[in-house]
């Protein structure tokens, strides 16, 4: 049977979109195609038998969505135009496609490169990435996994193994077979790298990490049993790439400028920091009769609220955003549509247990205390996004109501500083603790974000702001080269993918993905439990606890859930209509991220 794993629907009526992270998705199977493997005795299994899926209540809202437009940012997620209306029902009459033409797309940063196996992939890396590479799994729009390069994944020996399976016939822009060698290459190429590997090695043995079981399957042997083990396939480390390529750029990293996928879309021609042009693939193997683009334009426009004025003027098409500004412009014009999702992502203040001062606990309540949440809310999302507790927004099952996360007490932090500056003196000056708050940039809405966080904790703390580009910014991040910072993460649609950045395996060592550095042997035992089994309940129990964990430790100040707003031009069509393969709808709006390959234009 279904379960709700991701979110209720907030209203009887409302159709809600669902949404994930950074390596994340929700687990589930594909119906017919996919078979499991229990105690090496394989049988065929149906979707919703598969594992612990999403409820379908809560649905897609698509462009041409009847569900009526919901009212405000703590609804969930919202489809706010035109776009949204109903439509007719008459088959006759149901639009046709357009072929043809350029779809102009603004994203608000840079990636360092478009390699996934060694470039650092944000939101912006994903926009451009998913038009040139197809992912191994992909998440539909029911929250469940499915195979998309991949024709089946078979766990084995109780899920310490899993047998991939390529599907047959598939080639590189250059050429290349997609076969078990491939996969091979790239896994090779992931676990090599000294960041990205971070989300793969933790999983597996020194030893024996993989077996080419034929031309076309891979199986994988892990540390521990993995009940959802294909929905770390279905972002970043998913994306499958040209193995020859992938030799040629480890040599030459200036190909790292230009990836090689297997993806409805070839590059064209980049201009790192200015644009990227992708060009429709005749041999794409899904047909690309499918693809109805001749190509796509991505500009990097780093001030969000100039790139919805061009939106709404028609100098772009589509832009992808998280800036209030921004979503205010959008939502606000009769010529364009904004599909708004506050579910996928969480804004928060994130502090370094290992790096004085924030090595002291009594340093990280202090300035909790004296975050100011409200202001934020209201000067920088203008009201947009909800405040946060914790990692999962109210309408995810995986939420613990109980969890609070304090603020707004500025009269708590002074005894606090007091005490540890009286202990630490070499860290304060004039009785105020001295720390540095690291942001990405240039930024006017960082610079805001710096602005209104400063205001509430300058009485307390002394103040040093450290700017760096968004990729800089990324490494310097898992260097733990930072006392204080803003960031964006969480908010999984399977707490499977929450592991990676709460686990030991990653809190120490040179680079880190626990970012926080604060490992918790005990909160370990827990999540490899939530991992190894399909007991929802148990697994809610789960994450529940490791929420209670993680607001005791003050490592992290949940401010509010990120309103990720794809907004489009009224002549967009299908923006959330896109499918892999047997018909299955991909979700929309996953943190900003999307796939183009289903959209058209048309200006009749």
């Amino acid at each position: 049977m279904k379960s709700p794993v991701y979110c209720r629907a907030v209203a009887p009526s409302a159709s809600v979109l669902l949404a994930l992270c950074l390596v994340a998705a929700a687990c589930g199977g594909d119906s017919g195609s996919n078979r499991v493997n229990n105690n090496d005795t394989e049988v065929a299994v149906e979707e919703s038998d598969t594992n612990n899926t999403t409820s379908n209540e809560a649905e897609t809202v698509a462009p041409t969505s009847s569900a009526p437009p919901l009212e405000g940012a703590e609804e969930g997620t919202v489809c706010i135009g035109a776009a949204c209306e109903e439509p007719s029902t008459d088959a006759e009459i149901a639009p046709e496609p357009v072929r043809g033409g350029t779809l102009r797309i603004a994203v608000e940063a840079e990636a360092d490169g478009l390699n996934p196996a060694t470039n650092n992939f944000a939101v912006s890396a994903y926009s451009i990435g998913y038009s040139i590479f197809d992912p191994l799994f992909g998440i539909d729009s029911e929250g469940n996994w499915f195979p998309f390069l991949a024709e089946s994944a078979i766990p084995v020996n109780d899920g310490i193994s899993w047998q991939v399976q390529v599907r047959e016939g598939i080639t590189f822009h250059d050429g290349t077979p997609l076969d078990a060698d491939a996969l091979i290459a790239n896994f090779e190429a992931m676990i090599g790298d000294p960041i990205v590997s971070l989300a793969l090695a933790p999983n597996f043995p020194q030893e024996n990490r993989y077996e080419k079981i034929d031309d076309r399957t891979v199986q994988y042997n892990l540390i521990r049993a993995n009940a959802h083990f294909p929905v770390n396939f279905t972002s970043q480390l998913g994306m499958i790439a040209s193995p020859a390529w992938l030799e040629a750029a480890a040599v030459d990293q200036n190909l790292n400028q230009h990836p090689v996928g297997t993806g409805p879309f070839v590059l064209d021609n980049r201009t790192q920091d200015v644009s990227t042009r992708v060009v429709k693939n005749p041999n794409y193997w899904r047909g690309s009769e499918d693809v109805y683009l001749d190509a796509i334009e991505f500009f990097i426009t780093t001030d969000p609220a100039l790139a919805a004025e061009q939106l709404v003027a028609g100098d772009l098409d589509l832009v992808v955003t998280s800036n209030a500004d921004a979503a205010l412009i959008i939502g606000g014009s009769d010529d364009a549509t904004a599909v708004q999702n506050v579910y996928s992502e969480e804004n928060f203040v994130m502090l370094n247990s290992q790096k004085a001062p924030m090595d002291d606990i009594r340093v990280r309540q202090a300035i909790t205390f004296a975050t100011d949440r409200e202001g934020y809310r209201d000067l920088i999302t203008q009201g947009t996004e909800p405040l946060a507790d914790s990692m999962y927004h109210p309408d995810l099952i995986w939420n613990n109501p109980d969890v609070v996360q304090e603020a707004n007490m500025p009269e708590r932090a002074a005894p606090l500083v007091d005490a540890y500056c009286a202990e630490f003196a070499q860290n304060c000056s004039d009785g105020k603790v001295k720390i540095e708050l690291q942001f990405s940039g240039p930024s006017t809405l960082q610079t805001r974000i710096m602005d209104v966080l400063s205001a509430g904790w300058e009485a307390y703390f002394e103040i040093e702001r450290q700017q760096l580009p968004q990729d800089q910014h990324i490494v310097e991040t898992a260097l733990g080269q930072f006392q204080v910072l803003t960031w964006r993460q969480f908010g999984e649609a399977d707490p499977d993918n929450e592991v990676i950045w709460l686990e030991c395996a990653t809190a120490t060592g040179l680079i880190a993905l626990n970012w926080v550095r604060l490992c918790d042997p005990e909160r370990d035992a827990l999540l490899f439990e939530a991992r190894a089994t399909d007991d929802l309940d148990r697994r809610v129990e789960i994450m529940q606890q490791v929420q209670a964990e993680v607001n005791a430790a003050y490592t992290y100040i949940f401010l509010t859930h990120s309103n990720w707003t794809v907004g489009f031009r009224n002549s967009v069509k299908n923006v959330c209509g896109q499918t892999g393969p047997v018909d299955k709808t991909l979700l929309c709006n996953t943190q900003g991220r999307g796939f183009y390959h289903n959209v058209w234009i048309d200006e009749g």
